[in-house]
């Protein structure tokens, strides 16, 4: 139904369901390992309208999403292991989206 070109290697998938965002009612968060994004795509009559992306000012892999019972977005982000030296840990966040 939508494909990325360039691929931003999709990773995770969540629909919105919550209510903390009504504005996101109907869209889908797909993770970007390449991409180095959370992309939020908005779903009209299961075809997509229209693309955000977001956190792309993080420069972190998106490993996965979830929508948490309290609506909030939940990300996991990723650093991945293959420009970092051998004595570098890979440092993950766990980030939690809510509203301003």
């Amino acid at each position: 139904m939508y494909y990325w070109d360039p691929v931003i290697a999709p990773s995770g998938l969540a629909f919105y369901t919550g209510d903390l965002f009504p504005q996101w009612k109907n869209s889908v968060f797909v993770g970007g390992l390449r991409g180095m994004m959370l992309d939020r795509l908005e779903l009209k009559n299961d075809k997509v309208v229209a693309e955000e992306p977001l956190l792309t000012d993080l420069h972190a892999r998106i490993r996965d999403v979830r929508v948490g019972p309290d609506g909030a977005v939940y990300v996991l982000t990723d650093s991945g292991t293959a420009s970092m030296s051998p004595n570098t840990p890979p440092t993950s966040k766990l980030l939690k989206l809510t509203p301003k």
